[in-house]
């Protein structure tokens, strides 16, 4: 029999967060979102549907949801923290010391601010620093050995092996190894870096393997470019948020996306690769 729910989600990224047949004082909710880390009392609202099923309570604290951070405070207090489902932009320079940030952060244990996951690194562009993990792990104490096994590093040297790998075997991997991060590093290096191939192919191809990004879910998949290319409008509906990194002088100027809301920091460069101490 259908019953008529009313569904709370939040209005700033559209995370369903519970189901019930009754009203309930969103001015009384202390809670931030667990996706976007919105406070509730804000961002709090609620629509009427039809269900077969009972009432599915499906709010999580945002304390019990997985995520991770940078570790950069000027970043995290704009971002909050960032969830499996989720799918990240990083862009122009010194990218890659934010994603050996991440290989190692990842691993670390959810009470920690990881993902308690191990992570699978797709090298677009053979441009994996694993010296920079190691100075990142030993940072933070940790077994170097542990954390470098703890990177499933897989390298392609053309569009094809690269698209393949994406479209036809990155689920299975993902299952496989119980994966709750993707970082494809360089996504467009060999899309624009073969003056012999096919403009009209490299669109076809990048057409499937943005399809295939689109449905992983339960996983945070984090994406790294460099230069601006001609292909970038056809990546960029996949991302609910994106880091773009430029010279500004002595400093980084990190321009900041955030569901649509946009904010920019400077940041000595030194910052990305040093563990702040607590």
């Amino acid at each position: 029999m259908n019953k008529s729910l009313l569904q709370y989600y939040c209005e700033h990224c559209h995370y369903a967060l519970k189901e019930l047949d009754s009203n309930i004082d969103k001015t009384c909710s202390v809670e931030s979102c667990p996706c976007c880390g919105t406070l509730l009392s804000e961002s709090l609202q609620r629509k009427i549907f039809q269900t077969v099923h009972s009432p599915a309570i499906v709010f999580q604290r945002a304390s019990q949801l997985p995520k991770i951070t940078f570790d950069i405070d000027k970043i995290d207090s704009i971002l909050n923290f960032l969830t499996p489902d989720q799918k990240i932009c990083l862009a122009g320079i010194h990218t890659q010391k934010l994603v050996e940030r991440l290989c190692v952060r990842a691993q670390l244990s959810c009470r920690y601010g990881g993902l308690d996951s191990k992570v699978l690194l797709i090298d677009g562009a053979n441009s994996s620093d694993l010296y920079q993990c190691v100075d990142f792990a030993q940072q933070y104490g940790l077994d170097v050995k542990k954390i470098l096994s703890g990177i499933i590093s897989c390298r392609t040297f053309t569009v094809y092996q690269l698209a393949n790998l994406i479209v036809n075997e990155l689920s299975n991997m993902i299952k496989q190894h119980d994966i709750k991060i993707v970082i494809i590093t360089h996504l467009l290096h060999f899309f624009t870096n073969d003056p012999y191939l096919d403009l009209n192919e490299m669109q076809q191809i990048l057409k499937t393997v943005v399809q295939s990004l689109k449905s992983i879910k339960n996983c945070l998949v984090v994406i790294s470019f460099g230069f601006p290319t001609a292909f970038d409008g056809m990546l960029l509906q996949l991302f609910s948020k994106t880091i773009t990194i430029k010279q500004n002088y002595n400093v980084l100027s990190v321009h900041i996306d955030n569901l649509g809301k946009t904010q920019s920091v400077l940041i000595d460069e030194h910052t990305f690769t040093t563990i702040p101490q607590n």
